[in-house]
């Protein structure tokens, strides 16, 4: 939801969870965005706070809505924006892993834009972390047609199903739809005959059915020819300028609703040390 601080100029979004739901998913997922603020293509997390029924973390709102709607609008994109967006996206990835944590969610409606045009990765609820070296997770999450082989079968899978779900990120900038039909696990992806043999063989490499041959997983993705025009120090420091700008939103304050669950009850929960887990202030919002 969209909502406004009194002594800040621009709105934000709020994610109100009913804290009997999942205490430790709540706990995970601010920690997440506690670490996601080292990385400028990831969601950033302003504040987290609890009341006595709900946890609520504010975070900053990207006002050119989802690249989901974006290519819904627009329809299916040019090459200069596939590479730029993938190049950023690979960034927050690498960003994510290199910090134990696999998304396991990578999908067009996850991934939002600013109103200058980068992208942030969002979403951390189904995340899991402490992934390092040969651990592998269980369990199905995410969202169907973005799933690794590996996740639909439940096997043991790592940061490589992420991967997997870049691949069919980039296959719907491209093309507008999955390259699969069918069955994922035993189909091969088809690719219209439009799409230039480099960005194929990107597709390939990356909807590898084996994780431990998925480029990304393995291999220096960065070093790929689709991105041979990216200069990748400059984009990490959002110094290559976006191929396009995204209309923002105009926002009515009408539409800014306290939701229910907050308007019945008064007050913060700060009654125990587990209470700690759920409270954070970015330095940015202290003053």
């Amino acid at each position: 939801m969209l909502a406004t601080c009194s002594n800040k100029s621009q709105p934000v979004a709020m994610k109100v969870i009913h804290k009997a739901e999942n205490r430790q998913s709540i706990a995970k997922e601010v920690r997440i965005l506690k670490m996601a603020s080292g990385c400028p293509f990831l969601c950033h997390a302003h504040a987290a706070f609890q009341t006595k029924l709900a946890a609520c973390i504010v975070m900053e709102y990207a006002s050119g809505n989802s690249l989901e709607k974006f290519i819904k609008r627009t329809g299916k994109l040019k090459m200069d924006a596939i590479t730029f967006y993938t190049a950023e996206i690979i960034c927050g990835l690498q960003f994510l892993h290199a910090n134990g944590i696999v998304h396991r969610d990578i999908k067009l409606d996850n991934i939002l834009l600013t109103g200058e045009g980068h992208i942030k990765i969002a979403d951390f609820g189904v995340a899991v972390e402490g992934v390092f070296g040969q651990k592998k997770v269980g369990g199905k999450a995410g969202t169907v047609q973005y799933m690794a082989p590996e996740v639909l079968q439940r096997r043991g899978y790592d940061a490589g199903a992420d991967w997997w779900s870049l691949g069919i990120v980039i296959c719907k900038m491209a093309t507008g739809m999955t390259p699969f039909t069918s069955s994922v696990i035993h189909d091969e992806p088809l690719f219209p005959k439009c799409l230039g043999a480099e960005i194929k063989d990107l597709l390939h490499k990356l909807l590898e059915k084996d994780p431990e041959k998925r480029l990304g997983f393995i291999g220096n993705i960065r070093a790929h020819p689709v991105f041979n025009s990216i200069n990748w120090e400059q984009l990490e420091r959002q110094e290559v300028p976006p191929p396009l700008y995204p209309a923002e939103l105009t926002l009515d304050k009408k539409y800014f609703k306290q939701p229910r669950m907050l308007m019945e009850e008064a007050g913060s929960d700060s009654s125990n040390e587990k209470s700690m887990e759920l409270s954070y202030l970015n330095d940015s919002w202290k003053s």
